[in-house]
């Protein structure tokens, strides 16, 4: 008896297996987007960049870069839109009384690849432009 019912279980076991194989077979297929979820969006941009930096607060106080979004035509700044830049621009060397025009590539990284104390936004210095 022992033995006929070992066999009734097994066949169950077995058909249950197989039913569960065939139904995973018709299910439709995943598509994977691992690689455009960790991709960060990029854009370029032409930022003017102030001749001074100014005191600011981020994690700590701190000397920020002062910019400001322009059009690679603009021929001046304007005087009363700068921004704190809470970091620096990658391969872009400020220099204290130098006003600059600059192109960069701008970065919005995926939330899983930044630190907890970092920005979601990179800086790449692309080109001087003045």
């Amino acid at each position: 008896m022992s033995t006929k019912l070992t066999t009734t279980a097994l066949t169950l076991i077995t058909g249950i297996t197989l039913a569960t194989l065939t139904g995973c077979q018709n299910m439709p297929k995943k598509t994977d987007n691992t690689a455009t979820q960790t991709q960060a969006k990029t854009e370029t941009q032409t930022l003017w960049v102030a001749d001074k930096r100014a005191e600011c607060t981020g994690v700590a106080p701190m000397q920020c870069l002062m910019v400001q979004p322009t059009t690679v035509n603009s021929q001046q700044p304007n005087a009363n839109d700068w921004q704190y830049l809470y970091q620096e621009i990658d391969g872009f060397n400020w220099q204290q009384g130098k006003m600059s025009k600059i192109k960069v590539k701008v970065s919005h990284l995926d939330p899983e690849q930044i630190p907890a104390d970092g920005s979601s936004i990179s800086y790449q210095l692309l080109e001087v432009l003045r």
